[in-house]
């Protein structure tokens, strides 16, 4: 099967939209901090046109690009909850319904006598 390359025409909407807001909010945050876009692309070290293209929303740019930039922000707290565990519901209830409900020795000679 030939690999297909993501562009905003083959990604999910929900993808680019999610995208397009992320970029959106980036380009907010570096005005808010008085920053242009050839400075902070200096302080990323990423190209003028890469950080032009995560403020556009880019989905064909590289994650580790806009992660750069939300660190160069001081944004890089977002990270931790991104894709948390603790706040997957739908995960804990299906790994929840998939344990076993009871547990049981192994074998009769599993169970030391010595108390």
């Amino acid at each position: 099967m030939p690999r297909q390359n993501l562009t905003s025409d083959t990604a999910p909407a929900a993808v680019v939209r999610a995208v397009t807001r992320l970029g959106q909010n980036i380009a907010r945050a570096r005005i808010r901090r008085g920053l242009r876009q050839v400075d902070l692309a200096k302080k990323t070290g990423l190209a003028p046109g890469t950080l032009k293209r995560i403020e556009e929303g880019s989905p064909t740019t590289a994650l580790s690009a806009y992660f750069t930039v939300l660190w160069a922000l001081g944004l890089e707290r977002e990270f931790e909850n991104l894709a948390s565990p603790d706040h997957d519901e739908e995960g804990k209830t299906l790994e929840l319904a998939r344990q076993s409900q009871r547990v049981r020795p192994k074998g009769a000679g599993d169970l030391d006598a010595d108390f």
